[in-house]
């Protein structure tokens, strides 16, 4: 591809690439702080739950499935689900890329309509110019 007002796609396209395996060696890495973050709010949740829990109707039902919870989350490597986290941040890294990708979309779309009008005011001055020649003949004609 050419550089289109200034527009070096194959620059953006290595920053898109080297954003996502930065990504991808972050969350490589131990944990995701995403999936430690939503893993604590999980077990805060489930603990006032159990707490609570007396009180409800059918309360010691409640108790004991939110303590087996907190007991699977604790045991789960990356919080509740067991790898969400990592799942939730890599679709996080897949939304950025994506955005990155959607703006040189957008850098092209733009170029494209820029050349549309430079191509649309050359061809309306030829025109003109045409249709002046042409009544200037048409007039010594007469």
């Amino acid at each position: 591809m050419s550089n289109m007002n200034g527009i070096n796609p194959n620059r953006m396209n290595s920053g898109a690439i080297h954003h996502a395996q930065a990504k991808q060696s972050e969350g490589s890495g131990g944990g995701s702080g995403f999936g430690k973050l939503m893993g604590t709010i999980a077990d805060g949740a489930l603990a006032g739950l159990a707490a609570v829990a007396p009180v409800l109707p059918g309360g010691e039902l409640i108790k004991i499935a939110a303590n087996g919870l907190r007991g699977v989350s604790s045991d789960a490597p990356a919080g509740l689900g067991g790898g969400r986290g990592e799942q939730l941040d890599e679709m996080w890294a897949m939304q950025e890329d994506n955005q990155v990708f959607n703006l040189q979309y957008m850098h092209l779309q733009q170029s494209m309509q820029s050349e549309n009008r430079h191509f649309s005011t050359m061809s309306n001055l030829l025109k003109a110019r045409h249709d002046t020649a042409k009544a200037a003949i048409n007039n010594m004609r007469v």
